[in-house]
């Protein structure tokens, strides 16, 4: 089916085209709402969607595709955000690094970081979405571009922190992050079409670190630590 199909269905009240419009829309908000800090993202989601389907009526081809979802999901979830982006466990590497640079941005520059480089919006698309004047979006972008490439070249990275480097590494986000949660965003949709309430899950715990097996000639030299001090504790105890 494509985009423009689903959204002849979906404006027709047809389950398949309303499905279709939130497979291709929801890992866009889903990233969206972890990395603007947005803790209730599946409440968030549900809440976004169901004003979605009202407003279907509004969206009469895939070109308004970016505005229209986006002028309905961001003031939702910048509503509910809380602070700082929210960890993706996901993630590992070269990506957590680079969005553990990016969700630690001040809020506007998360959010024009995600349309410009996330969404494919222009300026003017991103203003109207965030309602603010282009050169704020401009700016905006310009200090959060200088921002992550100077914490990836402290982590020890070249990247060159361009637009193209920026659309690839959101995109690659985007990707770990749908299939680590793909059960939770099959709930989300069901909440949707059912008109259940939303249940968030338990935070997830931060995993422990692993801390490395010690080489035989490690675990004897403790040994030997543990003996001189037994041996000084009771040498004049």
């Amino acid at each position: 089916m494509t985009l423009a199909d689903a959204i002849t269905r979906a404006r027709s009240g047809e389950r398949d085209g309303f499905v279709c419009l939130f497979d291709h829309t929801i890992p866009h908000v889903w990233l969206a709402a972890a990395m603007l800090g947005c803790s209730e993202a599946g409440t968030a989601a549900v809440q976004i969607y169901r004003t979605a389907s009202e407003a279907i009526v509004n969206l009469r081809s895939p070109s308004d595709m970016r505005v229209w979802i986006g002028s309905i999901a961001y003031p939702v979830l910048l509503e509910q955000a809380e602070g700082a982006g929210l960890p993706i466990h996901a993630l590992s590497g070269r990506l957590q690094d680079a969005y553990h640079a990016m969700a630690a941005l001040p809020q506007q520059e998360r959010a024009v970081l995600l349309l410009l480089c996330g969404e494919g919006c222009s300026a003017p698309q991103a203003a109207q979405i965030l309602s603010c004047p282009d050169i704020e979006i401009k700016r905006a972008m310009r200090r959060a571009r200088q921002t992550i490439a100077a914490q990836m070249k402290q982590a020890g990275y070249d990247d060159t922190c361009n637009t193209a480097w920026l659309i690839s590494v959101l995109s690659e986000i985007r990707a770990v992050q749908m299939e680590a949660d793909r059960q939770t965003l099959e709930h989300v949709l069901e909440c949707i079409q059912t008109g259940a309430a939303y249940q968030e899950p338990e935070p997830q715990p931060e995993p422990e670190a692993v801390e490395p097996e010690k080489t035989p000639e490690q675990q004897q030299e403790e040994k030997g630590g543990f003996f001189q001090r037994l041996f000084r504790s009771r040498r004049f105890g």
